[in-house]
This record gives C-alpha cells, sequence and structure tokens, in this order.
C-alpha cells in the first residue's frame, strides 16, 4: 500500500439469508421452500489505487459450521472468526489489526488506515505500522469509497455468481425449492471469487469519487493498471465500460437466466435494489453497545464447537463429496468437450483439468497402503 491511503469498511453482508430473487418464495417456515437463515460479516480491504486487496476478514456464528467438515476456517485458508451474533466486535479487530500491523513490519511498511466510526473498530495501543484515522459520522456516507460503489459492486457479482450456482444445481435436477440452499462453505467460496473480481477500476473510481485525496493523478504501479474482469465481457452482451455497472449488468444476466429456465417468474422479480442491500444487512450497523457486548459474552459462555445458536442449524447440508472415480469421469467429460471449442479458455481448462488429474492420483496414492498376500486369507 505504500505511500498510498487505505480504506476499511466494516460491512454486515447476508450472504446465506433468504436471497432467492423471488418476491414469491416466503422466508417463513412454511411448507414447501424453507430459508436459509446464516449471517456472514465481511470486513473489506483496499489501498487507494487498486494495486492491493486484503483477503476479506468473515463473521459467522458457528465456530466450526458442518460445512467445514470439522476443519478451522484457517486450515480452509479464510480468515474466519465467529460469536454468538456474526457481528464485528472490539476484540477481533483489534486482533485483526494487530496481525496485520506485525505483517507489516515484517514488511518494513507504513500505512495510514482511513476507518468509520462503528463502535466495533476499537483501535488497539501499540500499533507500530498502522495510523488509523476516523470519518466524521455525519460525513460517512459521502467520503467513504467503499460506500461510492466497491462493495455494491461485490454484492452485485455475489449475487450473480449465487444465481448461476442455483441454476446449475437446477440443472442436475434439483427441486426448485431447494436450489438455492447453499452451505456457507460454497457462499463463502464464491464470496472470495466475487472479491476477486471486483477490479482495480472500480476502486480507484470510487476514490476519485469519494473526493477524500489531494492527488488521485500520480502514476500507478504496474499491478493497478485499470482492468475488468473477464466474466463481466463473456457475461455481458451489451457491454458497459463502467466496472459498477458491468457488476449490475452481470447479476441482470443471471436474473434474466432465472427467467429464461422457467423458475422466477417476471412478475415475482425483485429488484436491483432489494437484491443489493436487503433490510436485515442493516441489523450490525444499528446495534448498540450494550447488544454488541451481550454477543461477546455469548461466544464466551459457549464452549461449543458446532452451532452458536439455533439459527446455525438451518444451515444448508453440504453436498456428499463426490468419489474419485466421479471426478475423474467428469473430468474426463469435460476435456472432450473442451477438445472441441476453438478457444482460449479451452485449452487453459485443460491445462487446469490435466494438472487437477494428477494432484487426485497423487493424492491417492499417498493414501494408500501397503498390503500382503496373507491379508486376503483368513485362519479358521
Amino acid at each position: 500500500m505504500g505511500k498510498c491511503c487505505v480504506f476499511l469498511r466494516s460491512s454486515g453482508t447476508d450472504l446465506m439469508g433468504r436471497i432467492p430473487p423471488d418476491r414469491g418464495l416466503s422466508d417463513k417456515k412454511r411448507s414447501g421452500v424453507k430459508g436459509t437463515k446464516v449471517r456472514l460479516t465481511y470486513l473489506f480491504t483496499a489501498n487507494a489505487d487498486g494495486s492491493e486487496k486484503l483477503p476479506p476478514l468473515i463473521i459467522g456464528k458457528a465456530k466450526k459450521p458442518r460445512a467445514f467438515e470439522k476443519k478451522t476456517g484457517a486450515q480452509l485458508s479464510f480468515h474466519y472468526w465467529n460469536n454468538a451474533k456474526a457481528w464485528m466486535t472490539g476484540d477481533i479487530y483489534q486482533e485483526w489489526l494487530r496481525q496485520w500491523d506485525h505483517k507489516l513490519g515484517e514488511r518494513k511498511r507504513k500505512i495510514v488506515l482511513l476507518q468509520d466510526n462503528f463502535s466495533g473498530h476499537i483501535v488497539p495501543d501499540g500499533l507500530q505500522n498502522i495510523r488509523v484515522l476516523n470519518f466524521k459520522p455525519n460525513l460517512t456516507a459521502h467520503v467513504q469509497p467503499m460506500d461510492q460503489g466497491i462493495i455494491g459492486s461485490f454484492k452485485a457479482r455475489y449475487r450473480a455468481k449465487y444465481f448461476q450456482w442455483a441454476i446449475n444445481r437446477y440443472e442436475r435436477g434439483i427441486t426448485p425449492s431447494d436450489m438455492y440452499n447453499i452451505d456457507q462453505l460454497q457462499a463463502m467460496r464464491l464470496a472470495n471469487i466475487a472479491w476477486d473480481d471486483v477490479d482495480t477500476t472500480t476502486i480507484r473510481n470510487c476514490w476519485r469519487k469519494a473526493g477524500i485525496l489531494p492527488a488521485m493523478e500520480s502514476p500507478a504501479s504496474p499491478l493497478a493498471q485499470p482492468a475488468i474482469p473477464v466474466s463481466s465481457l463473456l457475461l455481458s452482451p451489451s457491454y458497459d465500460p463502467d466496472p459498477i455497472a458491468a457488476a449490475k449488468n452481470e447479476l441482470i444476466c443471471a436474473l434474466d437466466d432465472l427467467e429464461s429456465i422457467g423458475v422466477l417468474q417476471k412478475a415475482n422479480r425483485m429488484d436491483l435494489e432489494d437484491l443489493l442491500n436487503p433490510p436485515e444487512e442493516s441489523r450490525m450497523e444499528d446495534a448498540t453497545d450494550e447488544e454488541i457486548c451481550q454477543a461477546v459474552l455469548a461466544t464466551c459462555n459457549s464452549q461449543e464447537e458446532g452451532p452458536m445458536d439455533g439459527d446455525v442449524e438451518d444451515d444448508a447440508m453440504a453436498e456428499p463429496r463426490p468419489t474419485y472415480h466421479e471426478v475423474i469421469e467428469a473430468a474426463s467429460v469435460m476435456s472432450r468437450h473442451a477438445a472441441h471449442i476453438d478457444d482460449p479458455v479451452a485449452r487453459q481448462l485443460e491445462v487446469i483439468l490435466a494438472s487437477m488429474g494428477r494432484q487426485m492420483r497423487l493424492e491417492r496414492s499417498k493414501g494408500l497402503t501397503a498390503t500382503h498376500i496373507t491379508d486376503y486369507f483368513h485362519h479358521v
């Protein structure tokens, strides 16, 4: 992040909440479609020229959701914390800042961190490499780069990927009542892809729109050259050079696809504003200090490794892992299909599938145990 300021925003994003784009589906417990109620809070960080984005900090309710298969978030390569409300708390934020400060020290770097004055954003003492500056409460919504389109772009890209994921399930024979049921791990992986797709151009434009830096015209580093994700070009017939508009257009295309396969009626289709900013997302930002304190105490008092409360019990069950032979057969089918496509993406897919096949065979061979011929005989 060098000489560029860094902006941080804690965003409560209801990735797992009832977000099928259909007004005809109910959030309440009734026969038929059942809503998923797990909430995840995401914290995003990016520098002014868009050359660096930190992996998101994620806060959920369960320490080890069932989809994690008894692994920790760190073992699955996520920065994952948990508490009873899936809220940002001072303890989580301070630990995250200390870890980041230590990493910056190892790289001999110092940064300025801009943040809103949310009550959970408590700066710990002793930071050596991070100088923290708060926005004034009455100006935050106007000068906050994340609110100028960065978070909105992430939400649009996540929703689009989620709906395409649901369409793939429907085409595999999953019923419309179950096609939107996504487990927490899969949702987190889709969200990581969506965050990766928030491109340099989006970040730089939003910082410029906020108008809080004295000079944004300095030459950007090679890593910070404007870029638009390939997915935007592939999914958008009427490509818009505005990256935020492109993200929303990707979401519109996903909604159109749901209509085209007959699982979404036009009259029930939710508008973009309702999809991108559901009312549930304001719960954490409106939380009082007392409510946050109670959430921390509930976490400390709980000794359970699994769900923290009843909401997590509604987490979608993770799909069974496919067998080795099923994966190899699927990869073979995809390779044969790619061989008939004259496109650079198809060539890349062939390389990836071949590499995955080699890796799977290697892991499988490591798991084999030596046997002896006498193992197949039984004493009588």
